[in-house]
């Protein structure tokens, strides 16, 4: 059955029982729509915010989320995020043939009537294939050769999985759908029923995170991620040795954690260098180590680093042959001749004074 992508209209259709369209469907590639659309995001939690709070997006956390719905953040669009958006026409279209389900697309930015802060952007509604009324959200992911198995397995992943249940609780569907062009060639796709307990969870627990981070503006605490390391490095203008006060017991309370676990993680670090040096005297002159039944139990193959430093001693006269010139910037006349410029792209390091306070 040939996909039949409509217009969001569909007479007699009710779209989305329990929320309400607050943006028309636009040209995403417009310059005064997407300003629309980001102005209206920061209104609400979409999906890809409750992904991101839940840490299902590598690089970002609360505090990006928290700044993007103050104002504050950075609107920018990766080369992942724009093949992902022009890949949604193809995937909803082999998703429609292959399953006989059709879709349609949506006639916007949904928010739920009852909390206008729950919004959806939803890439395609499924219509029931009885009815033709609207059974749920589909989302479609464009994703790469080495998630394959997470595709294969029984449910859907857990990021788009979550993301789709919160589409679910925005437009008031009973259930809904995730496919994915995996590899490029490969089309995957799950039903995912909503989980009343699950879905009211989530539900309680962004609606306090709204109330508390954006109604009340209090900053979310401090989190591991990689991403919120990488953020307040370089969140604020740095005024030259300007002091921050802190308490005397709170000093000495971080300063003591942070103590212990850098300790700790040095001390894990030699157990792990243990262990994996015990994995490489397995392997001795082997690239490879399997169990007697032919499973492969490691590998420890010479494919890492080049070390030109050693080839260019060992073979200096060769290594002339594949000298090149590399445009670098010469950061020390830079800090010379404009050093506050200089210092607007440092980044700040994090030190702590080993004498107690």
């Amino acid at each position: 059955m040939t996909a039949i992508m409509t217009e969001p209209t569909i007479p007699g259709v009710d779209l989305a029982p329990e929320a309400t369209v607050v943006l028309p469907a636009g040209d995403m590639w417009d310059d005064a729509f997407r300003s629309l659309w980001l102005a209206e995001r920061q209104k609400g939690l979409g999906g890809s915010d409750v992904a991101v709070l839940l840490g299902f997006v590598k690089g970002k956390g609360p505090w990006h989320v928290w700044l993007d719905k103050l104002g504050r953040g950075e609107d920018f669009d990766t080369e992942a995020m724009e093949f992902g958006r022009e890949m949604e026409e193809p995937i909803a279209r082999v998703f429609s043939r292959r399953t006989g389900i059709r879709v349609v697309v949506p006639a916007g930015m949904y928010a739920n009537v009852e909390r206008p802060w729950m919004l959806g952007n939803v890439d395609r509604l499924a219509l029931d294939m009885d009815t033709g009324t609207v059974a749920g959200p589909l989302e479609c992911k464009n994703r790469t050769e080495w998630q394959l198995s997470d595709w294969e397995q029984d449910e859907a992943p857990d990021a788009p999985q979550i993301q789709n249940l919160w589409y679910q609780a925005v437009g008031g569907w009973r259930k809904g759908y995730v496919a994915a062009c995996v590899g490029g060639n490969k089309l995957r796709w799950h039903q995912v029923e909503r989980r009343e307990d699950l879905v009211q969870h989530l539900v309680q627990w962004t609606g306090d995170w709204w109330q508390r981070h954006i109604v009340e503006g209090e900053e979310p605490e401090a989190d591991g991620l990689p991403g919120t390391k990488e953020l307040l490095a370089h969140l604020w203008d740095v005024k030259v040795d300007a002091v921050a006060e802190v308490a005397v017991e709170q000093a000495r309370n971080l300063r003591r954690r942070e103590k212990a676990l850098s300790a700790a993680i040095e001390r894990a670090q030699r157990r792990l260098d243990t262990v994996q040096n015990q994995m490489r005297l397995v392997c001795r002159q082997n690239e490879i180590a399997k169990t007697p039944g032919g499973k492969v139990a490691w590998t420890n193959k010479q494919n890492g680093p080049f070390a030109p430093s050693r080839f260019v001693k060992a073979h200096p006269e060769l290594a002339k042959q594949y000298e090149t010139t590399k445009t670098v910037i010469d950061t020390k006349a830079l800090a010379k001749d404009h050093p506050d410029l200089y210092r607007e792209f440092r980044a700040r390091v994090l030190r702590v004074p080993s004498k107690e306070i």
